[in-house]
């Protein structure tokens, strides 16, 4: 990344570190300095409504700062794939850090960073990505494809792993369009470890989202699962 491209990202989260710090730091205070019980208890109160707030703003900013990247979802920027956007990787981090259950910026990211070569940064947030978000289909799968593409056989048994959770009931989707897609991913998983029976179960599944109008063929370089939020 060139240096004209990181300061920006880095004058960002450098801002937001500092919003947070003192918001974190005004919440231990008021909930540090004010002795239990009676009324001197409402800055404890106080305290835990600061927490509150202060989650809500922080994926308030994470919104904000996904939304003003969106556009390269929409084929804005003079028709490079999400796999050249390296720019803007330093907020995609930065909206990680704001709200862990953003799925997408992960999802995008460690697409990005593969397709730069950087295999393991790319594994390293994908994990991260799957412990802030364990029910979440769209990076089982997306974890999954990575290991696929780093190593098929060497990784087949962590692979199978992550299909045998996709699959399961109580799996969020973000859309239809991710779940067949992921699906796609986990058909594939099977079919490596030579499970053709679950391979079929699995494609069966999938056909059934392909006929609640799921899965139009569109490359993830054009339209990436998990565009928005």
């Amino acid at each position: 990344m060139s240096e004209s491209t990181a300061k920006p990202g880095t004058r960002v989260a450098m801002t937001a570190a500092l919003l947070v710090a003192v918001l974190l730091g005004g919440q231990a205070l008021a909930g540090a300095t004010a002795p239990p019980g009676g009324t001197a208890s409402t800055g404890r109160l106080l305290g835990k409504a600061s927490g509150a707030y202060l989650g809500g703003l922080r994926t308030f900013t994470a919104a904000v700062l996904w939304n003003r990247l969106e556009p390269l979802f929409h084929g804005y920027y003079g028709g490079r794939t999400v796999g050249k956007l390296v720019e803007f990787l330093p907020t995609m981090r930065l909206v990680q850090l704001l709200d862990p259950q953003f799925e997408q910026s992960y999802y995008n990211s460690t697409y990005i960073l593969s397709r730069l070569g950087k295999m393991d940064d790319a594994l390293s947030f994908a994990r991260e990505g799957i412990r802030n978000n364990p029910q979440s289909g769209l990076l089982l799968a997306n974890y999954a494809q990575l290991l696929m593409i780093k190593d098929k056989k060497g990784n087949l048994p962590e692979m199978v792993a992550l299909a045998d959770r996709g699959i399961k009931p109580g799996i969020n989707w973000a859309s239809i369009d991710d779940e067949f897609e992921g699906y796609g991913i986990f058909r594939t998983v099977y079919k490596l470890a030579g499970d053709q029976k679950t391979a079929d179960a699995v494609d069966r599944a999938q056909k059934a989202l392909g006929q609640q109008g799921a899965g139009l063929g569109v490359e993830r370089d054009e339209a990436p699962p998990g565009g928005g939020k």
